[in-house]
C-alpha cells in the first residue's frame, strides 16, 4: 500500500471523534479526527461503532492514525483499558509522525501495557506490513 491515508475500504463509519473504515485488505483504519477530545461517553459510541463496523465473530488488525490532536481524558483512558479485552481487535499499529504525539503514545504502551500487541510506527508502510503478521 502507498504512504497515504487513502486506502480502499468496504465499510466507513464516522463518529464526533474518529472516523473508521474497513480496508479491503481486512484492516481496521480508525482515524481521530482533528481536536477531539474523547472522553468515556465518546469512547463508547466508537466502542459501538467498531462492533457495527466488523463482525464481532473475528479479530482485525487496525491502523491507528495518530497526528491529530485528540485529547483522551482520564475517564476515556480507563474505559479504554476497561474494553479493551473485548475489542474485535488482534493487533494495534499507531502511526506517529510528530515527537510530541510519539512521546505520549510511548508513555501510554509503558504506562498502560495494552493486552494486544501494540506498536508505534512513523510510516503507513512499515505499520502495515506488521498488521500483516497478524491476520
Amino acid at each position: 500500500m502507498e504512504e497515504n491515508n487513502n486506502y480502499p475500504f468496504k465499510k466507513e463509519i464516522v463518529t464526533n471523534t474518529v472516523r473508521l473504515r474497513l480496508l479491503t485488505n481486512d484492516i481496521i483504519h480508525y482515524t481521530f479526527l482533528p481536536n477531539s477530545e474523547v472522553d468515556e461517553i465518546e469512547h463508547q459510541l466508537n466502542h459501538n461503532a467498531l462492533f457495527e463496523l466488523v463482525d464481532g465473530s473475528k479479530k482485525y488488525p487496525a491502523l491507528l492514525d495518530g497526528d491529530d490532536f485528540a485529547n483522551v481524558t482520564p475517564e476515556g483512558r480507563k474505559i479504554v483499558r476497561e474494553l479493551e479485552p473485548l475489542i474485535p481487535v488482534s493487533a494495534r499499529a499507531m502511526v506517529i509522525k510528530q515527537l510530541g504525539q510519539r512521546i505520549l503514545g510511548s508513555f501510554y504502551i509503558k504506562y498502560h501495557k495494552p493486552i494486544i500487541p501494540t506498536k508505534i510506527f512513523d510510516n503507513h508502510v512499515d505499520a502495515l506490513n506488521w498488521l500483516n503478521l497478524f491476520k
